[in-house]
């Protein structure tokens, strides 16, 4: 007959639980050093920890989640066609990447010209606003050669203009002091990338090749290492991956 083995070796019994309870010491004294480490280096809900997270891809202030391989092809898609959530105002705006026409009309409810929300900047904010507007363009919609006019005034009317401005007033009004204008600029970027992604790609490809860059695609590059790419001449060629991509999203 089978030995009964309710009662078998009490001892093995003691070890087990007193392993149980090591084991929830544990679990519990790393999450409190974890959270300890986070108040240390400063970091909140909206920190580096968060930012790592795989829906932040290209997302938030102080970005930089993307690694370039030197495939100049690959590269050029990685860094001008973004995916996901943004990091920090993805959740508050209820944008995403993904999804660029209801994001699209999201943002630009903010512009300070057209929104129905419109955010009015005034001083050292409408300097900030008048300064990144100024060097990000909706050209390949309605040709303008910024986001705004030196007086803050709206140099487009297009929805891809306004969801841009929206974008940069929500940010300098609420997030201000975590994105620089450099990092405001990005997201600006990142979006004119999924409104035009076949010229994005294209503009990047070549501006890759040649070393010399706009400050939209400069600002794609922030704080990222970029590998060398061999130059050729002519127009660099479109990858094959974005060939058959749209020209323009949403309508202006």
């Amino acid at each position: 007959m089978p030995k009964d083995l309710t009662g078998f070796n009490p001892k093995l019994k003691v070890v087990n639980f007193a392993l149980l309870g090591v084991v929830a010491v544990s679990m519990i004294a790393n999450g409190w050093i974890m959270g300890e480490t986070k108040d240390k280096l400063g970091l909140n809900s909206k920190g580096l920890f968060d930012r790592l997270s795989p829906l932040s891809f290209f997302s938030g202030a102080g970005g930089g989640a993307i690694k370039l391989s030197g495939n100049l092809g690959e590269d050029a898609v990685k860094l001008a066609i973004a995916s996901g959530v943004p990091g920090i105002y993805g959740q508050e705006l209820n944008v995403s990447f993904d999804q660029v026409v209801p994001s699209m009309t999201a943002m630009k409810a903010y512009d300070p010209t057209y929104g129905n929300k419109k955010i009015v900047l005034q001083g050292a904010d409408l300097k900030r606003y008048v300064d990144i507007g100024s060097r990000i363009a909706c050209e390949y919609c309605c040709g303008a050669k910024s986001l705004v006019f030196p007086n803050g005034e709206a140099a487009c009317g297009c929805a891809h203009s306004q969801a841009m401005r929206g974008l940069a007033a929500y940010l300098i009004q609420n997030h201000g002091a975590e994105y620089t204008d450099d990092q405001i600029l990005r997201e600006l970027a990142r979006w004119k990338g999924r409104y035009f992604p076949k010229q994005m790609t294209k503009k990047m490809t070549e501006q890759l090749q040649n070393g010399q860059y706009t400050p939209d695609m400069a600002a794609l590059l922030l704080e990222l290492e970029v590998p060398k790419y061999s130059g050729q001449s002519g127009d660099a060629p479109l990858p094959s991956s974005i060939k058959d991509a749209p020209g323009m999203v949403g309508g202006c």
